[in-house]
């Protein structure tokens, strides 16, 4: 019977518990290979030729156990399928949106990959401009621009911050054949976030674009920023969907590349705009901490 006091248990001893609760609980899900196994409801011609096949993946810092967990993390996961697209004897190409660009050497040499390769297509990159940032400053009335702290200037400099990574990433991405773009649109924020693979896709003059939908081959979708804070800090889960060539999944596909290509349409290529050299020394230390931060 439950007196109103907590149980006995030191703070290390209960966390401890739990942790290896979760840590279970978690493997059970995500490497039981029993809990993929179709029902009886479900063996008929239907499920034998399914439309795609959909791997759920997670990650969780290892500061939070003191080692990695116990089977595969979203960011290996994320990586080990983009190294099968460039290792395919189909011409891949790779698109990849994220709401704060924040490159780590490990993603952008595994992209840089696409077109580097002799064969492989190219990467395509999408970001947040400055009208459409998540950090975009709002609007002010005169009493309160006249009452600017250093946390609003922060807050402030973020979006520039960003474009400065934003050219970093565009010279090697623009360098192998790629493109990198700014998402801007009046009235809205970008919090987008995905990975788009597609085999052999037609190339016109807007090489960003996924002409044909049937060239889709795989996506990502899920919570991951692609960037060091998802990689390094936060709790993650994303799940990725291959589709199965064999079926008729054109509709789902039409409907991914309809993502890409909506948000393209309200984009700029950075090839297209003028970066200017900031030696604004605030901005500077802001760049240095969303490197490790963001």
């Amino acid at each position: 019977k439950y007196d109103g006091q907590p149980p006995l248990l030191s703070t290390q001893s209960f966390d401890s518990t739990r942790k290896q609760q979760l840590e279970s609980s978690l493997t059970q899900l995500f490497v039981d290979e029993t809990k993929t196994t179709l029902p009886d409801s479900c063996n008929h011609a239907d499920a034998l030729d399914p439309v795609a096949y959909a791997i759920p993946t997670f990650q969780m810092p290892n500061s939070f156990l003191g080692r990695p967990f116990q089977f595969q993390s979203d960011n290996d996961a994320s990586r080990d399928l983009l190294l099968a697209a460039v290792e395919s004897e189909q011409n891949m190409s790779v698109r990849l949106s994220s709401a704060y660009l924040n490159l780590t050497p490990r993603l952008r040499s595994v992209l840089t990959m696409f077109g580097n390769k002799r064969g492989v297509g190219a990467p395509y990159v999408l970001t947040a401009g400055a009208m459409s940032h998540g950090f975009a400053p709002k609007k002010q009335t005169k009493s309160m621009q006249n009452n600017v702290g250093i946390v609003d200037k922060i807050k402030s400099s973020i979006p520039e911050a960003f474009l400065t990574l934003v050219k970093e990433a565009s010279q090697s991405i623009i360098a192998c054949g790629g493109k990198v773009l700014l998402y801007e649109r009046p009235g809205w924020t970008f919090h987008a976030k995905g990975v788009w693979i597609t085999a052999n896709d037609t190339n016109t003059s807007r090489r960003e674009l996924i002409n044909d939908p049937t060239s889709v081959v795989s996506t990502i979708i899920g919570s991951g920023n692609y960037g060091a804070r998802s990689e390094d800090l936060d709790v993650e889960s994303n799940c990725v969907i291959v589709f199965n060539e064999q079926s008729k999944s054109e509709p789902i596909q039409q409907s991914v590349a309809n993502d890409w290509n909506n948000m393209c349409e309200h984009s700029t290529v950075t090839e297209d705009l003028d970066f200017r050299d900031d030696d604004n020394n605030l901005t500077t230390i802001v760049v240095q901490f969303m490197k490790k931060f963001l």
